[in-house]
């Protein structure tokens, strides 16, 4: 019978469903590591997709991950790899402090899609393939919600 063998780094193991999940485990710098190392469901990454509106394609841009992969986790159940979830634990937040500092979905859907003087007048959907491009558009997000406009 196969036992599913817990990582050598986990401390705790904790299964993520959807996006809002990611954000009350978080906790600390150290617990997000344990959640990329683990693994994410891919119950989570339909929530981020639908919270976001990516499509399957889209995702799979920002994320390095092939369409072909993503569709083969989600029919499987499998866990996406760390790296893999480190990237997705990474939009999540970003989510969250996107929701965090414009209140309503729609409205930071739309700044996502709005040309930003801040990132060159492109859309900070644009930057969402990087790490850098992801710290940048959290970066703009605090000095939104701070009112520190540039």
């Amino acid at each position: 019978m196969y036992e599913r063998q817990k990582s050598k780094y986990n401390t705790q193991e904790t299964d993520l469903y959807t996006v809002q999940d990611a954000v009350a485990a978080y906790g600390n710098p150290t617990h997000r590591i344990e959640l990329s190392r683990q693994g994410v469901l891919p119950e989570f990454v339909q929530d981020l997709m639908s919270l976001f509106t990516f499509s399957k394609a889209e995702l799979s841009r920002l994320t390095a991950i092939s369409t072909k992969t993503l569709e083969r986790h989600i029919q499987s159940g499998k866990r996406f790899t760390g790296l893999q979830s480190d990237r997705l634990l990474e939009l999540a937040q970003l989510y969250h402090e996107g929701l965090q500092t414009f209140g309503q979905r729609e409205k930071f859907l739309r700044w996502l899609k709005s040309p930003i003087a801040a990132l060159n007048n492109t859309p900070p959907k644009s930057w969402l393939d990087t790490h850098e491009g992801i710290r940048m558009i959290s970066q703009e997000l605090g000095r939104i919600r701070y009112g520190i406009f540039a």
